[in-house]
């Protein structure tokens, strides 16, 4: 079983070095970490589900699967299309909040 050091390593690095969970599942397959067929990795919904049937030798070579993957590249501005949800969101909360009356605390 994966040690806790070993279990908190990997989520940090899957953080670091993945855009989603899905491509953490398929680099344990294309490094031959785990069968092709494996049903636990297969029917995972988190890091953690894979981890807890993971050995201590799968997760040192996920550690070294993951050192080896390059850090994506990060947008630091929002697209157009998020920037105007987030600016209607916003909106409707200041439409709301002006109609509040705090004279009847």
């Amino acid at each position: 079983m994966a040690t806790d050091t070993q279990r908190s390593y990997i989520k940090d690095l899957s953080v670091q070095r993945l855009k989603e969970f899905k491509e953490f599942k398929e680099m344990l397959y294309a490094n031959d970490i785990v069968e092709k067929t494996s049903e636990t990795v297969a029917e995972a919904d988190s890091i953690d589900a894979i981890l807890d049937a993971t050995t201590d030798l799968q997760a040192s070579k996920m550690i070294d699967a993951l050192l080896a993957k390059k850090v994506p590249v990060r947008s630091k501005t929002y697209s157009n299309t998020r920037s105007m949800k987030t600016i209607e969101g916003l909106d409707k909360i200041k439409e709301k909040v002006r109609s509040w009356n705090f004279n009847e605390l």
